[in-house]
């Protein structure tokens, strides 16, 4: 594709990091993951083993060099927000936000966050120089080039490739000639692309997971996958006839009955995972050539979905449909509508619910948070009060603990950390050490002993001989007002 003589990559701006957004449809992160905070995106980008390292090394060598701006950092405008979107150098901008507030950083990797945010003078990377695209076209363009074969670029994983392959044919109306004009890829790896991303992306669905270990779950959400052994199996014709799928050129049609298809691909996905299987080898690229049989005899027999009479257009009511590779979604309807109602409703019968989740390596608040889960806060309003002061404590303190930040505090204040209060860590803490404004906000809130939702009133619940303010649908309201504060605390989102 031809570019203007005018090399926009050439020119340098200054633009403030805080204002930079990371790219949700970056290709070195699972598009079917829900990217929100800093912390989601590190979390992703930080799932492998390998990766975490080569982040904190990046880390570390912002700290003791500083900044340095060899390799470009390419952002570009989106027109409609008016946001900066980084195109190229999320991993830099991801490491920069976090040495200037390292609260946001996940609990894996705080510590080490927090003690080299100490050692860099925060303001000097405030601002930094970046290539500004002319638009999203132009970006694209530009990081093509850079991760092309002929770059010195580290190399794209081919998952990521393909998932660029996919986010330009998606913004191009899903024309593949179109597609492969502004992205110099032939007709053959775009098609490609369209039918493996979408079966591997049936892997990570719920239906498969929860047939695989925790460990085998993080390894399929990987990036890291092998998508060269998917393409291996699945190319193969015989494969393909036994499990009803039909290669199309714009993507994949599977006629087969879900539940027993899926039960297949999660047994192929373990005998690809572990080497200690039934098989004594590992199923790969070598194995799929030299034991093909072997490996497919192992594997649950997919059945052919039983039409009854009807076609899919017309279907009977105990008509089970084919699976449809159309979407990434992994949650069932029924589950995303019951999410949808129980977020931030003040008649739930619990604080919170199975669709979230906390961060911690604390036994009590892990612990806790579970049984709050169950707790029918109708039925128990006295001892749900009194949770919401000892989880908000907990919480405070697993952050000071993570963040390494009790010897501070106790230098501070001149005294103990076992004679702090919480009133007194949560004083401390308040723009010194969070810095995020949201939470700095509920702080204030808590501070106030004239608020209804302070921390007088949860002191209430525990030392004092008042009965008042236990109402379930105030109690729901406080959490609900905490949560934000319990997402840089302990990393409490929705899953």
């Amino acid at each position: 594709m031809e570019r203007k003589v005018d090399k926009w990559w050439d020119n340098r701006v200054i633009r403030s990091v805080d204002n930079l957004k990371l790219w949700s449809e970056n290709p070195r992160l699972d598009a079917s993951s829900k990217l929100v905070t800093l912390k989601d995106y590190v979390e992703e980008l930080i799932s492998d083993a390998n990766d975490e390292q080569n982040f904190l090394s990046l880390l570390r060598s912002i700290a003791s060099r500083g900044f340095l701006s060899f390799d470009p950092i390419v952002v570009w405008q989106d027109q409609e927000t008016k946001n900066f979107i980084v195109a190229e150098g999320n991993r830099r901008v991801m490491a920069l936000k976090l040495l200037r507030s390292p609260e946001k950083a996940p609990m894996s990797i705080r510590k080490t966050v927090v003690n080299l945010s100490r050692t860099i003078n925060r303001e000097s990377i405030e601002k930094i120089k970046v290539c500004l695209a002319p638009s999203y076209e132009d970006a694209r363009w530009y990081i093509l080039q850079r991760h092309s074969a002929a770059s010195t670029q580290v190399r794209w994983q081919r998952l990521q490739q393909q998932r660029f392959i996919i986010n330009a044919y998606d913004s191009v109306g899903q024309d593949i000639d179109e597609t492969a004009s502004i992205t110099g890829f032939k007709r053959a790896t775009i098609v490609e692309a369209l039918r493996y991303v979408k079966l591997r992306d049936i892997a990570a669905r719920n239906e498969v997971t929860t047939f695989l270990t925790t460990e085998e779950k993080e390894q399929v959400y990987s990036h890291r996958i092998s998508m060269t052994v998917l393409e291996r199996w699945f190319g193969n014709s015989q494969v393909r006839e036994a499990w009803f799928i039909e290669f199309k050129e714009d993507g994949v049609f599977i006629n087969a009955d879900a539940d027993s298809f899926y039960k297949a691909y999660a047994k192929l996905l373990k005998l690809m995972l572990n080497k200690e299987n039934e098989l004594g080898y590992l199923v790969n690229t070598r194995t799929i050539d030299a034991k093909f049989q072997e490996i497919f005899d192992c594997l649950p027999v997919v059945h052919k979905v039983k039409e009854q009479g009807k076609t899919p257009s017309q279907p009977s009511e105990d008509y089970k449909p084919p699976v449809r590779i159309k979407d990434n979604e992994t949650t069932s309807r029924d589950e995303k509508v019951l999410n949808r109602n129980l977020k931030g409703n003040p008649k739930r019968r619990q604080f919170t619910d199975r669709y979230h989740e906390i961060s911690t390596r604390s036994y009590k608040l892990k612990a806790l948070f579970k049984e709050l889960q169950k707790l029918p806060i109708y039925n128990y309003p006295n001892v749900a009060a009194a949770s919401i002061r000892v989880f908000l404590e907990l919480a405070v303190d697993e952050f000071v603990f993570v963040s390494d930040l009790k010897e501070s505090i106790s230098k501070d204040l001149k005294k103990g950390y076992h004679e702090v209060t919480l009133s007194q860590k949560l004083i401390t803490l308040k723009g010194q050490y969070i810095d995020d404004r949201e939470s700095n906000k509920i702080i204030e809130q808590l501070l106030q002993t004239s608020n209804d939702f302070s921390l007088n009133t949860l002191n209430e619940y525990i030392h004092g001989t008042k009965i008042h303010k236990i109402e379930p649908q105030f109690l729901n309201r406080f959490w609900d007002m905490l949560s934000p504060l319990f997402l840089v605390l302990i990393n409490l989102k929705e899953i």
